[in-house]
């Protein structure tokens, strides 16, 4: 009787022990795959973190030079450096004189209808 349960008993074993490394393998592998994702997850909120300072630093750049740009182009500013940097003076109002002949006005034809 003893021989028929050995051979039982070395299957059983064998059948829990692969079970087991099975089981095993699995949980090992689950567990990478959440590390992973844990990584990745936190990769990207790092990087969103860093890309929304960057784009606030580029706002308040824009702003700055929007500003800039503004106080450059006054006008005012730019006539005082054409006269005194650069030595422009201001033109003399001119008049326009348009002559229209007589014969203009009374020679104009009317169009047909």
């Amino acid at each position: 009787m003893a021989r028929s349960t050995a051979p039982q008993h070395k299957s059983d074993d064998l059948f829990f022990t692969l079970s087991f490394m099975v089981v095993m393998a699995l949980m090992i592998g689950l567990f990478l795959g959440y590390l992973w994702m844990h990584n990745s997850v936190t990769t990207t909120i790092k990087e969103n973190v860093a890309l929304q300072r960057f784009e606030q630093k580029l706002i308040n750049k824009n702003k700055e030079l929007r500003s800039e740009i503004s106080r450059l182009s006054r006008g005012d500013r730019i006539t005082s450096i054409a006269r005194n940097q650069l030595g422009m003076v201001s033109p003399e109002p001119e008049s326009l004189v348009v002559f229209v002949p007589n014969d203009f006005l009374t020679n104009t034809e009317q169009p047909e209808q």
